[in-house]
């Protein structure tokens, strides 16, 4: 996982130990008098995600948005997902504590605030942040922009950064066309402005509503300056992809700009637009007739924390990826002053106005950046390799919501909750777990009704799941529900409901087996197999795959258990049967055994095989369908390092035995995702050996593989990097003459290849992370 941001963070933070000793720092109080020196306990504390348990959000994300993590912050969707929940509450965590904190960034997961005092720090460190007392960096920051200098801090190198380029803002115009259009709009697709003579295109953020319901588009206010009618701009992939045949992309009238909505200067850049139609709580990658390309769902706002990691969506440069690098600060964007957060996704012209967001939660939108376009290869050359963009914030002191109040309030996404446990007309005991999931934020609140019961409410956490216990106990007997879930968005003043769900459960003596997560299908990015529900207390529950016992666990006097299988499972699909038993407790001393968790998480439960009775000999199983544990990446092992090109015509390397394995080689220039695909298979050994059409070419190459098990694909493996050399090699070295030797006198081509397996580590993924980034299409 990639815990950097901007420049590779690292924070090196100063000693904290003198903290230990703060109390001598006090004055000695007056006799008799008692000081309580416990720190108070906090609204909200820190803490780290897991992020195998984002999994089924992160196969929702749209497949372009994928990519960009990928290539851009060298994550997997999942640790996206999980560092975005991080992101969210540390906005929490800082706002709790107020004025105390100077700064505060994210690495990672982990955040760091500078306190002012030792006594801050004491509050800090209690909800779970890394502590310093002062910053110089911000000191060194203020004092840049004191001089009117675009700067932010650099925390791995612990300097500021002046970039020396301007910040653009500005619609890309072209000679008017005409086309198409599409009656269900949504944020991140492009829009063509209609002027006098030509059309200029920017992209919209996210869409909403005003006071009356009525729908609105949010954009940026500089792409309102050139007309007032916006038509629908809809290419079938991103304009910086390539040249572009203009005819047939601009549709039919999208709407008109708000009167009086259009602002840009005096710290803001946004403008409305009323549409025809229909808006959902979506961003789409560039345009929202782009195939089967899913869009992405917005489930709330969220301010900016320096250091989070945040995707910008816009009809120029599709999506791209970076981390925010200033949290809020003032910058000259063509000329007018606005108010906002710096980030290093590459933002082109044509983007402005696009969404830029959080995982699922919307951060702000696109006003400009110094890179010049048409693609984001090359950026500024004065800006020095430290190209940035400005994003204007959805909240905050100078924001969306400041300069519209309840005249834009931001569409999400509050899905029907699923109940997951007790499954529809599951029999339960009298004070049963409701458990399920929802489409929803976190925060957000499930209610469940039951008929001549009690009202329960539960919020739904960061992955989407929730769990309310029922607390009084139900007669025995036929009780059905409704559950509905709402949310108060962050922007706006009008709670947001869900449709109804309805179900019904049966009350017994003993409570049957539910199985509340994963839910079928559920992919574990890394081999972990954990498993929840509910249960009779005291029951035992055992996990079996293919006949082979794999875990045991107990339920707890809640109701709810849950167990995780060790080691981690083989990649593949198969069945899981969980089982309860309810004549004895589980036998705890059993291999790959995880205690009961009571206020166990949620999920989806498989269909019950056997129904649990009164008997307390009978047994209850569910068999949760089609688990997966995806592969991991393959290996590339040869050739490796600077090589000949004899040598460069046949790739190998190590996988999952029998795995499908496919192999990408680009040009160290190139984008090595849009490279044709390879493909070979894994022998029995695991090996696997693929042999090209013809050598590579002299020059320097990438090489990107994936390996394929059932239906599951691995994360891209590290890329390596393999260096061709001009000439053949003969009997005597590269020309016929003597291999180069090192100071130890080893050839050089054999150090060569060990250094090649150095170069499919991390810190190479990294850097040709960031080379992607810039040739991203």
């Amino acid at each position: 996982m990639n815990t950097s941001f901007g420049r590779r963070l690292r924070c090196t933070l100063g000693t904290v130990a003198a903290l230990a000793a703060a109390g001598g720092a006090l004055a000695v109080p007056a006799s008799g008098l008692e000081v309580d020196t416990t720190p108070v306990a906090p609204d909200v504390r820190m803490r780290a995600f897991d992020p195998s348990d984002f999994a089924d959000r992160a196969a929702q994300l749209p497949a372009g948005l994928t990519e960009a993590v990928r290539r851009d912050l060298g994550q997997s969707p999942e640790e996206y997902l999980a560092t975005a929940a991080a992101a969210r509450l540390a906005g929490e965590v800082v706002g709790s504590l107020g004025d105390v904190v100077r700064s505060a960034w994210l690495d990672g997961q982990t955040l760091h605030v500078a306190v002012t005092d030792r006594g801050a720090a004491i509050v800090a460190r209690t909800a779970g942040a890394q502590v310093q007392v002062g910053d110089v960096l911000t000191d060194a920051l203020s004092a840049a922009r004191a001089q009117d200098k675009l700067a932010y801090i650099d925390r791995e190198d612990e300097r500021v950064v002046a970039v020396g380029a301007e910040v653009r803002g500005e619609p890309v115009g072209q000679v008017r066309l005409s086309a198409r259009s599409d009656d269900d709009h949504r944020g991140g697709a492009g829009a063509a402005v209609r002027g006098p003579l030509a059309d200029y295109h920017c992209s919209t953020a996210f869409a909403g509503a005003d006071a009356d319901g009525e729908p609105l588009l949010l954009t940026a206010g500089h792409c309102g300056t050139q007309g007032s009618g916006v038509d629908e701009l809809a290419p079938d992939a991103p304009l910086s992809g390539g040249p572009v045949m203009w005819p047939g992309l601009i549709g039919d009238p999208l709407g008109e700009y708000v009167p009086d909505s259009v602002t840009f200067g005096d710290g803001h850049d946004a403008a409305l637009i009323s549409v025809d139609g229909d808006v959902r709580p979506e961003v789409a990658g560039w345009s929202p007739g782009a195939g089967d390309e899913p869009a992405l769902a917005v489930h709330d706002s969220i301010g900016a924390v320096t250091g989070a990691p945040v995707c910008a969506a816009g009809v120029a440069s599709g999506w791209t990826c970076g981390h925010v690098l200033d949290a809020q600060t003032t910058v000259p964007v063509s000329g007018q002053s606005v108010t906002g957060f710096l980030f290093d996704a590459c933002v082109l012209p044509g983007d402005s106005g696009g969404a830029v967001t959080v995982g699922t939660y919307a951060l702000g939108l696109s006003s400009g950046s110094t890179w010049p376009g048409p693609s984001c290869a090359d950026g500024d050359p004065a800006a020095a390799g430290d190209d940035l963009s400005v994003g204007y914030a959805l909240t905050g002191a100078a924001s969306v919501e400041s300069l519209y109040g309840s005249d834009w309030e931001l569409a999400v996404r509050v899905g029907e909750p699923e109940v997951t446990a007790p499954a529809d007309d599951a029999t339960t005991g009298p004070t049963p777990t409701i458990t399920g999931t929802a489409d929803a934020a976190a925060g957000a609140t499930v209610t469940v009704r039951i008929e001549d019961g009690p009202e329960l409410a539960a919020p739904v956490g960061p992955t989407g799941r929730w769990s309310v216990p029922v607390a009084e106990p139900l007669e025995p007997g036929h009780h059905s529900y409704t559950a509905t879930t709402s949310l108060r968005p962050a922007t706006g003043d009008r709670a947001v409901t869900s449709d109804e769900a309805t179900g019904e459960f049966e009350v017994a003596e003993q409570a049957g087996l539910g199985v509340s997560w994963p839910a079928p299908g559920h992919v574990s990015p890394d081999g972990r197999l954990a498993f929840e529900g509910t249960g009779q207390p005291g029951a035992g529950v055992s996990l079996t795959v293919g006949g082979e016992e794999l875990a045991r666990t107990t339920v707890g006097d809640d109701g709810t258990w849950s167990l995780r299988a060790e080691p981690a499972r083989p990649a593949g699909r198969f069945d899981a049967v969980l089982t309860q038993e309810l004549d004895a407790a589980a036998d705890m001393d059993s291999a790959g055994t995880a205690a009961a968790s009571p206020g166990a998480g949620t999920g989806e439960s498989g269909g019950s095989e056997t129904g649990a009775g009164s008997d307390a000999e009978a047994a209850a199983s569910v068999t949760v369908a089609d688990v997966g544990v995806a592969p991991r990446a393959p290996v590339v092992s040869a050739p490796l390092g600077r090589i000949s090109v004899t040598d460069a015509g046949t790739l190998s390397g190590a996988g999952i035995p029998g795995a499908a394995v496919t192999v990408r080689v680009a040009d160290a220039e190139a984008d090595v995702t849009a490279a044709p695909e390879l493909h070979a298979e894994a022998g029995a050994d695991g090996a696997w050996t693929l042999r090209l059409d013809a050598p590579l070419p002299a020059g320097r190459h990438v090489v990107v593989a994936t390996q394929a098990v059932d239906d599951l694909t691995s994360e891209p493996s590290d890329p390596v990097v393999l260096d061709v050399a001009a000439t053949a090699r003969t009997s005597g070295g590269i020309d016929g003459g003597t291999a180069p030797s090192d100071d130890d006198g080893l050839p050089g081509g054999v150090l060569a290849a060990a250094a090649g397996i150095l170069v499919a580590g991390a810190a190479v993924a990294g850097a040709i992370a960031w080379r992607r980034r810039r040739t991203a299409a």
